[in-house]
């Protein structure tokens, strides 16, 4: 009997205008929207290559000498997942530029993007899936429930004794076949468009593994939206109540929640703006090297000048006497004063060097201090900075996942490395970046206070090349650790859908 169910929901659907629509739909936009995406990918990859080569041939070198204030270059390469979903790939910075001031700074490139796709949203993967399809699958079943009580059907079949969760059971699975249908031709049509670019391997460990994934919550999250339009089908009497109500749910679950959540996010928990920060940052780094200056020219540099003119005066005062270049009336020999003035270089250098071997090693130890308590400053803001960043995340988060079209969306764009998460991503490969330089190049040459500090054997005339910025994606593993809360998620609405759906099948009255 259900099977028989089943045959009859698929036949139905199939031999129904919408069907043919929805084919066309699927099989038009969805391999078109993933050419496009890889069209766009090879776009990018060139760029990026062609840039990267340039600065390895011409700039990884610094030129000579070296003065410690140079800047490395590290570039971000584009994720190939993100052929399914573009996410906030377009609006991350493609390159990252180090300073010796421990600050890095992240540079977008001007006129890389297509406006247009930016305005109206790039049609790729995610995208179609959670406009197109998801509409299409409403669109199927608005009327499974509320159709069969207008025509009258449904009253027959469960005067027949056939059971009412046999009925929904099939409204659901039939509808659900019949959609994938035209969805995984869709789906194969595009994948063999990818197979086509050099630049693209399907079947590889970067791809298919992450492929198959995005693949099986696609598949859970058409079921959702089938088992959605069933649900709210049970809820009305006549197909245009339904189809009204659906179309408002859709609305909300689309355009509602995912859009209004972070307005709301930001009002609850207000954060500053990432220049704000920056600017706090350089701040916080001036005043402290300005509090240490004082604190050197008070400590040191009196001492320190009392001393050298103190040594200048004396050392005069003794060359004079031993030559006796001070007394009036007495002529002194060319020849005399030449010796005067050998032996007072000799002994004024002699004793500078004492003098500065006793108080360089203070002041190197208070810029030490200096940089030690900058880094400990800016360490302390920009993780606390981080901290209600990501606690307005959090809140922005949990309020889209009210909806499961948000919960889709994350899970895809996480996958393909274009996540909300994706910019912390971003500042974690872009400080360790920054850390790399200041341990190869940073830290062997710097000004501080005003003179310039070496490391032992470091030659300004001969540096070392900057380091290569080795940018790191999330692993798969690692994306499913972050976003098994939304696929549980989306896994718990299907089954929410289905309960609601029947529970309020069993409350219909065939009177």
């Amino acid at each position: 009997m259900f099977g028989t169910l089943v045959v009859k929901e698929i036949t139905e659907t199939v031999l129904d205008l919408r069907f043919s629509i929805a084919t066309l739909l699927c099989v038009v936009l969805i391999p078109l929207g993933m050419y496009i995406s890889r069209k766009d990918y090879e776009r990018r990859l060139v760029s990026y290559q062609r840039e990267h080569q340039i600065y390895m041939q011409r700039y990884r070198t610094p030129a000579t000498p070296v003065t410690g204030h140079e800047e490395a270059q590290g570039f971000r390469p584009p994720s190939i997942l993100s052929i399914f979903a573009s996410g906030v790939d377009p609006f991350l910075p493609d390159k990252v530029i180090t300073s010796y001031t421990g600050l890095f700074h992240t540079v977008k490139e001007p006129g890389t993007d297509n406006p247009q796709s930016l305005l109206f949203g790039k049609g790729d993967f995610l995208f179609n899936v959670m406009l197109i399809v998801s509409l299409v699958a409403l669109i199927f079943t608005f009327n499974s429930i509320s159709g069969e009580k207008e025509m009258g059907t449904l009253r027959l079949m469960i005067a027949n004794s056939v059971p009412r969760s046999r009925i929904l059971l099939s409204k659901i699975v039939g509808n659900y076949i019949a959609l994938l249908i035209p969805f995984i031709v869709s789906v194969l049509i595009a994948l063999l468009i990818l197979e086509a670019s050099p630049a693209v391997a399907i079947v590889s460990s970067k791809v298919l593994p992450s492929l198959l994934v995005i693949m099986g919550v696609t598949f859970l999250f058409i079921l959702g939206m089938v088992s959605l339009g069933v649900c709210i089908s049970t809820f009305t009497k006549h197909s245009m109540g339904s189809i009204v109500l659906l179309f408002f749910v859709w609305a909300m679950f689309i355009l509602g929640m995912p859009k209004v959540a972070p307005m709301v996010a930001e009002i609850l928990y207000p954060v500053e703006a990432g220049d704000v920060v920056s600017f706090n940052k350089r701040t916080v780094r001036e005043d402290i090297e300005e509090d240490f200056a004082q604190v050197k020219k008070q400590k040191i540099d009196l001492m320190w000048d009392e001393e050298r003119e103190l040594a200048d005066k004396m050392i005069k005062q003794k060359v004079e006497d031993k030559y006796n270049l001070g007394q009036e009336g007495q002529e002194v020999s060319q020849a005399v004063v030449k010796a005067a003035i050998k032996e007072f270089n000799k002994r004024i250098n002699d004793r500078m060097d004492e003098i500065n071997a006793k108080y360089l090693p203070q002041v190197d130890s208070l810029a030490d201090e200096c940089q030690k308590r900058i880094a400990s400053e800016l360490s302390k803001i920009e993780q606390d900075y981080r901290n209600r960043r990501n606690v307005q995340l959090s809140i922005a988060m949990n309020l889209c996942r009210m909806s499961p079209v948000s919960c889709y969306a994350y899970i895809v764009s996480g996958l393909s490395n274009t996540g909300v998460t994706e910019p912390y991503n971003l500042v974690k490969n872009a400080q360790r970046f920054q850390d790399q330089v200041e341990e190869t190049f940073y830290d062997k040459i710097s000004w501080r206070f005003g003179r310039q500090k070496r490391a032992e054997g470091f030659n300004p005339f001969s540096p070392p090349p900057f380091p290569e910025m080795r940018y790191r994606y999330h692993s798969l593993t690692e994306a499913l650790q972050i976003h098994w809360p939304d696929i549980l998620l989306l896994s718990l609405y299907v089954v929410l859908f289905c309960s609601l759906a029947f529970m309020r099948l069993n409350k219909y009255d065939v009177r």
